[in-house]
This record gives structure tokens, sequence and C-alpha cells, in this order.
């Protein structure tokens, strides 16, 4: 039971992880008295002769129609409300201090919900604030791999090696046989590559607890990986992992010539009407992200870390929870990069994770392909097919120190809803208060007269999250 209390600590610390106007019609006005003006005598002589009388069907078609009613949008004040309600009485229930929630609808309209505070003094928590989301940056980093396979410059199928060069490719031996060369791009995505997660390794933990002001390079993480070479022969098993979507990073960078976080953007911000969203730590948010509690026996665990030593009396709230915003934040903030680094106000989140599904930036061949599941796991190419209160969905979850956050999408239903909580760990799971909004969500839909699918009653694909780490930590 230790062991396992230890190896959830340690992936949990490490898991990575939206004037000139007014003036026109006067100018409209001004432009057509000139040219009333500009007309010839024989003009106006000519508008002098009455109109010929008009027919009954002319009359008809100058009669006005009814303007039609502009239909309301389902975003409105009472779904605001009833989100507000159920989001504060979860953070009552579990102890988290803040939170900040989003639901993109179908007819494009948004509700944003901020409770709580992002700080140990109470500043109130804000729709505007930025959230680590963890380990959802993994589908974003997978849906840039896989717009690079729609457009020809990468074969899902196709060794690491052939984008990495065959320097890159050796080192990864087990039972005496390199691995290196035959990892393809398709294992590191739906994590049956055979790598460690580097949070569930004691001497990583402790590392990285002794530089706390060292960021991590990419390279760095991806090396540990290969010393301690595969859990199994890859292609073989599944075993979530992060190394597996730092390496897709660097793909994309050598494929590309670009760096991750540009590409993040070109692909994915950019045709999400998603700005606000960041690949640290080659770019930061303009503002720092809510303060990060530790809570329970992770954070008594945490406290025994020597590098948090010096900040330990100013970070320790209480017997039961760790302030850790008030140390360096250089190895929390590169650790995971492109498999759990990004941050992202909530309602960028949720655009982002309905653009992924729903033809705005992959296809559906490309989002077929995305959906193909790993072996003896309902995790695909970076992504949790699930099933949520009846309705299938895609879904990701994530957990870093401070943080718990979750993005899902409902294809049938349209509906897109993304969260995070400045608490770690948050029990219930912050899917948990995602279930509850989306029932909210559903009742709406059917309230405003919209044709909601009867849910399909099936139980969740998701296994649970202690014995498969399928997402829903790191």
């Amino acid at each position: 039971m230790k062991s396992k209390l230890i190896a959830f600590v340690v992936f949990v610390i490490f898991a990575t992880g939206c004037s000139s106007s007014a003036s026109a019609p006067e100018e409209a006005t001004q432009v057509e008295a000139q040219s009333t003006t500009e007309t010839t005598q024989e003009e106006v002589e000519e508008s002098k002769e009455p109109d010929p009388t008009p027919n009954e069907d002319e009359k008809e078609s100058e009669a006005k129609e009814p303007a039609e009613k502009p239909k309301p949008q389902l975003a409105n004040s009472q779904l605001e409300d009833k989100i507000a309600t159920s989001l504060n009485q979860w953070l009552e229930e579990n102890g988290a201090p803040g939170s900040a929630v989003s639901v993109l609808l179908p007819d494009g309209s948004q509700v944003n919900v901020a409770a709580g505070s992002r700080d140990r003094i109470g500043t109130p928590a804000s729709v505007d604030d930025y959230w680590r989301i963890a380990s959802i940056s993994k589908p974003i980093t997978s849906a840039i791999v896989l717009k690079l396979v729609q457009e020809g410059r990468i074969e899902i199928d196709e060794p690491v090696m052939t984008y990495l060069g065959p320097e890159w490719a050796q080192g990864y031996v087990l039972d005496g046989v390199d691995y290196a060369p035959l990892i393809t791009i398709r294992q590191i995505l739906d994590h049956t590559d055979g790598f460690h997660e580097y949070a569930f390794d004691p001497g990583f933990y402790l590392l990285a607890s002794s530089r706390l002001e060292v960021p991590f390079e990419p390279q760095e993480v991806v090396d540990w990986g290969f010393e301690r070479g595969p859990l199994f022969v890859p292609g073989t098993e599944y075993s979530y992992n992060t190394v597996g979507h730092v390496i897709a990073g660097l793909v994309i960078e050598s494929v590309t010539g670009k760096q991750a976080h540009e590409l993040l953007h070109e692909y994915i911000t950019i045709p999400a009407n998603a700005p606000d969203m960041y690949l640290p730590p080659k770019e930061f948010p303009p503002e720092m992200v809510p303060s990060m509690f530790v809570q329970g026996e992770l954070a008594a665990l945490i406290a025994l870390l020597p590098g948090l030593a010096p900040y330990l009396e100013d970070a320790r709230i209480s017997d039961e929870i760790i302030d850790l915003s008030v140390g360096p934040q250089e190895v929390l903030a590169s650790v995971g990069w492109t498999g759990g680094g990004i941050e992202s106000q909530m309602d960028d989140l949720a655009r982002v994770f309905k653009a992924m599904f729903d033809g705005t930036i992959l296809n559906q061949t490309t989002i077929d392909l995305f959906s193909e599941q790993a072996i003896g796991t309902s995790y695909a190419l970076g992504i949790q097919l699930s099933n949520r209160v009846g309705y299938r969905t895609f879904e990701h979850g994530g957990g870093v120190p401070g943080f718990r956050s979750h993005a899902r999408y409902f294809p049938d239903l349209d509906v897109a809803v993304a969260l995070s909580a400045n608490m770690i760990p948050v029990d219930p799971d912050v899917g948990n208060i995602a279930d509850e909004i989306s029932n909210i969500v559903i009742d709406h839909l059917k309230e405003n007269g919209l044709n909601v699918p009867e849910p399909n009653n099936a139980e969740s694909d998701l296994p649970p999250v202690e014995s498969t780490n399928t997402g829903e930590i790191g």
C-alpha cells in the first residue's frame, strides 16, 4: 500500500502532468444627398410624371414581411446561476479554494463561471485566470501531430527515428534488444511505447526538488526514459506516460522547423479562436496562474522534499495544506512541456476541445484515426474515449502540483466542458463536478426545445484511475 501511495504522490507531483460604425448611417445619407443634387434637369422633369398605379401583385410584394425574431442564445443567466450554484457547493464540500468552468453550447454561445479564491488572501477567482491544465496538453499535442499526418508530413506508423534521426534511436534496451529504432509515432501517442512514467521514479522526484529554479529541457526527460529502458516490448502493451508526448513535441519541431508553441497557435489556437492558451517555458500567459494548494497526506509528503525546505515556512498554511506558489516555478512550468505544460483560460480550453473533434482542425478521417484505441484500454491516440452521463465523449484529465483539471467534448450534443481547480488532490475528482455540470447543461438544452438524443445508459468506459492512470491523473 505504501508503494502505491508513494507512486501516486510522485505522479501527481510531476504528472503533466477568450464610434466609427455609429457614424456610418449619417455618412451614407450625405452621399445619397449629394447624388440627388447631381441629377439633370431632364431627370427632374421626368421625376414629376406620376408613377403608374401599381397592380395588386406589386402591392403585395411591397407589403413588409414581419421580421423574424432573433432566437435567444442558449447561454443565459439561468444556466450560469445553476452552474455557479453547483460549483460553489462542490468547492465547499471538497475544500478546494477556487475553480473556473466553461461550457460551450451548440449555438456557439458560452457560459463562463468562476468561484472561490485564487490565492490565500481570498482574491476571487476569475474567468480570466490562467490554469495549468497538465496532461490535457497531451490530446492537444496529439492533434498537432495528427494535423501533420493529415498533411502528409508524418506517417503514423513510421518509426520516430525517421523524424529525429538515427542518433536518437539507441539505448532503449530490453532483454538485450534495442527497441529504439522500432518505436513508432502511433506508440508515443497511445502509450504503447513502453516508457516509464518519470513521476513514479523517486530518483527523478528528488532530482526535480533539488533544482526548482532550473528548467528541464525536453531532451533531459527523453534521456531519462531511454536510460531506464522499456517496461515491455513496444507495441505489445499499454502504460500511460508523459515521455512519449514530450518526444512528440520534438518530432513536431523537427518536421516543421518551428517551435512547439508556434505550432500550438498555428494549428490549434488560431483555428479554434482560442488566443488565451500558452505553452511554457518558451512563452507564458500575461498573468501568473492562481496559487497552487496541496492538501492532506500529499502535502505532508511534499513537505519532506529537501528542495522545498527554504520555502516551507512561507508555504505551509496548516498541517494539512501547503501553498506551492511561494516557491520557484521553473521545474513545474517546464518538466511537462508538450506532455503536460499548457496554461490556459477555461473558455479557450473548451473551444479547443470542440475544435479538435468537430471538423474545425482535423477532417473526419483524421478524427477516426485519433479515436483508434490502444491495446486493452479505451485510451486512443492521446485522448480518452468514454461514456459520460449517457453520452459518448472525448475527454482527458490533468493533475499537476496545485491543479486538477478536466476537459470533454460530447460529439452527439455538440457541447464542450472545461474546468480546473487550484487544489490537489481533489476528492471527489473534478470529473464528478464535470458530470454534474454536464447534466445541468443537458436539462437546459431540453428546456430550450433542442432535440437532445436519448442517453445510451452505458457504463463509462473510463477504467479505474488508480490502477491505469489513463489520463485522469497526469
